[in-house]
């Protein structure tokens, strides 16, 4: 693991948050304490994982800060970054919560969109958000050129990998501590982990639900159409992967 801990947790937890944060310092503090008030509903030890992806401005420094607040915050720090994939596949090596869930710092799915998977955990291994399933909710949209561009890449997805998801990219899936092996083995660190991620799920037979949330565009994607031919590559050779 290439990443720093800065404060350790105890075991005996049934939920672990993990958000991966790149230069989140403006939104993380509130990402940390609506995430805090959301899973203190439930009435179970919890933790909040950050793992600072190598993060050039203050994201740190606002995570410290929150800790003095919320003492079940643990902040973990990557020295370069590595990509969203490596930050989650750092957050999960560390969870020790029966349940884990990623979400992303500005909150686009709201934690609070949880509750509705607890119950669906009695049946399943995976629960990941959709913003495509009947019910869901854009409260926020993109851009219609990226709206055009995701739709685009999730058609490719479902043809070329033969995912039989909506939505394989919103940023909030959780899991049971039995699909951990999974994160340890992912062969890419970048935008497409996800992708990978459900494809391995599906290959060991693991049962996976995909229910809708509300969801909200943040002010800065990290994606960015220039990307497009990196993201081909990494899907060739995630195919590749699962064919293996």
């Amino acid at each position: 693991m290439d990443g720093k801990m800065i404060v350790s947790m105890s075991m005996g937890l049934r939920y672990s948050v993990i958000i991966p944060a790149y230069n989140e310092a403006k939104s993380i503090a509130r990402a940390i304490a609506e995430t805090h008030a959301e899973f203190s509903r439930f009435g179970e030890p919890f933790e909040i994982i950050v793992v600072d992806d190598g993060s050039r401005d203050e994201t740190c420094a606002a995570v410290e800060n929150a800790r003095e607040e919320f003492p079940n915050v643990l902040l973990i720090r990557h020295e370069r970054n590595q990509g969203k994939g490596a930050a989650v596949k750092t957050g999960v090596a560390t969870a020790q919560g029966d349940i884990f869930l990623f979400l992303d710092a500005d909150l686009a799915t709201h934690p609070s969109e949880f509750a509705q998977c607890i119950p669906l955990f009695a049946t399943n291994d995976i629960v990941i958000g959709s913003r495509r399933k009947k019910g869901s909710e854009i409260v926020e949209s993109q851009p219609w050129h990226r709206v055009l561009a995701g739709r685009t890449f999730n058609a490719m997805i479902r043809g070329y990998l033969g995912l039989p998801f909506l939505d394989t990219q919103c940023g909030f899936k959780a899991f049971t501590a039995s699909a951990k092996p999974l994160f340890a083995e992912l062969g890419t660190n970048g935008w497409v982990f996800d992708v990978e991620l459900l494809g391995q799920a599906m290959k060991r037979g693991m049962r996976i639900v995909e229910v809708p949330v509300a969801w909200k565009n943040g002010p800065e994607s990290r994606v960015k159409l220039g990307d497009a031919g990196n993201i081909i590559r990494e899907l060739r050779a995630v195919k590749r992967r699962l064919r293996g």
